[in-house]
């Protein structure tokens, strides 16, 4: 997976697909990149949940980018090799 992807499919979700924006999985990724950049406090919540979810952030990233990958590819007008 590369970052730059994973932010592009974000904002291409974002701009062309509101609906699917607000989604819980991409509040889900906003929720783990707070994490990979370590912007959560350790007493959060959020924090918790996640560690209990997954084994590290890299892990994390991954499962959300698969989810990405395949919604975004439903309405991507070209196919990725």
């Amino acid at each position: 997976m590369k970052y730059l992807d994973f932010l592009w499919a974000l904002d291409m979700m974002y701009r062309y697909y509101p609906k699917y924006h607000s989604n819980e999985l991409l509040l889900l990724a906003d929720d783990i990149l707070k994490w990979f950049n370590n912007e959560l406090p350790e007493d959060s919540s959020t924090l918790i949940y996640l560690k209990s979810c997954y084994n590290s952030p890299y892990d994390a990233l991954m499962a959300v980018w698969k989810e990405i990958l395949l919604i975004s590819d439903t309405f991507l007008p070209f196919r990725r090799n």
